[in-house]
């Protein structure tokens, strides 16, 4: 059976990310069957960006914004239904990633020669430089990943074979049905900032999950503004995403493998945003630890609340 691979892709107000990820998509290789965007803006402008490209690209919008976790799980549902048995994986990838040629053959080659059900590739930057990285268990291959600067400098010094990880980012990672079936789709209640953790460790505790150096897909976010418009919703941001790992690595039995990363992400959140933010530092953990409620659930999105009234959206 030759694979059928289907991008999913959750996207909201992106016009210019998205058409540069889907007319990479046009090359990839006859292993990609197909790519299902959720329009989480439900954007004229976006409709019209997935109904003209060539990569039989299918669009939904699902009349609300579902958050990343909730678009995502959208794009999966709306995958499996469409394409039932012709589906052999998903592949997960934001809207601001592009991809090369022959990468998802590539990345299913080196999932199935493994006996893996769970793949990501090396990321890199706009500038060649190594990018967001997975949590390997290789410790001094995990040390090396964040301190080389290339993809290049890090296949010259870890080598070029597959290794094992326990978490991804959700740039990029490629998931076999049969694990899909068995451990589900994201969680909808994420809204964002963590539902690909919580997704990949979820797969990881019961199946396996591969880095694959070899394969290199670029990470071109949009270009940050530092102004005062831009940078409220991006602190509301990452107060969720301090919320989202306490829930998870706290409240779920798969989640308690990146309990130690929490320090870190603290000391990132306070050089970023200065000591004035503790009081919701401390939001953060009271909701994710002590409420037991990640960003998206009912009681437990008060920084989704803030953030809709910030933009004045339906955040």
């Amino acid at each position: 059976m030759s694979d059928f691979i289907v991008a999913v892709v959750a996207t909201c107000k992106r016009p210019v990310e998205l058409a540069r990820l889907l007319r990479s998509l046009e090359n990839a290789g006859n292993a990609l069957g197909a790519a299902v965007v959720i329009d989480n803006g439900n954007d004229d402008a976006i409709r019209k960006i997935v109904e003209t490209a060539t990569c039989n690209a299918r669009y939904f919008a699902p009349g609300e914004n579902l958050g990343c976790g909730g678009g995502l799980r959208f794009a999966s549902e709306k995958a499996f239904e469409t394409f039932g048995s012709q589906l052999t994986h998903l592949w997960i990838l934001d809207d601001d990633a592009v991809v090369p040629p022959g990468a998802p053959q590539a990345l299913a080659d080196a999932m199935r020669k493994e006996e893996a059900d769970a793949v990501c590739p090396m990321v890199a930057d706009a500038r060649g430089s190594i990018g967001w990285f997975p949590g390997l268990l290789d410790r001094k291959k995990f040390r090396a990943i964040r301190d080389l600067k290339t993809p290049a400098e890090f296949i010259a010094e870890c080598g070029s074979a597959a290794i094992p990880f326990s978490w991804s980012t959700g740039v990029s990672l490629l998931v076999s049905k049969q694990a899909l079936m068995q451990l589900g789709f994201h969680r909808p209640d994420y809204w964002m900032r963590g539902e690909d953790l919580e997704f990949s460790l979820r797969i990881t505790n019961q199946r396996k999950g591969l880095f694959i150096p070899t394969v290199t897909i670029e990470h071109i976010p949009p270009q940050a503004v530092y102004d005062e418009a831009s940078h409220v919703p991006e602190y509301l941001k990452h107060a969720v995403m301090l919320q989202n790992l306490w829930y998870t690595s706290l409240r779920l039995p798969h989640g308690r493998r990146i309990a130690c990363t929490l320090p870190g992400n603290y000391r990132r959140f306070f050089k970023m945003w200065s000591w004035r933010s503790t009081g919701d530092a401390l939001r953060a953990f009271w909701i994710g630890a002590v409420l037991g409620k990640p960003a998206g659930a009912p009681g437990g999105d008060y920084f989704r609340r803030v953030s809709a009234k910030t933009s004045g959206k339906n955040a």
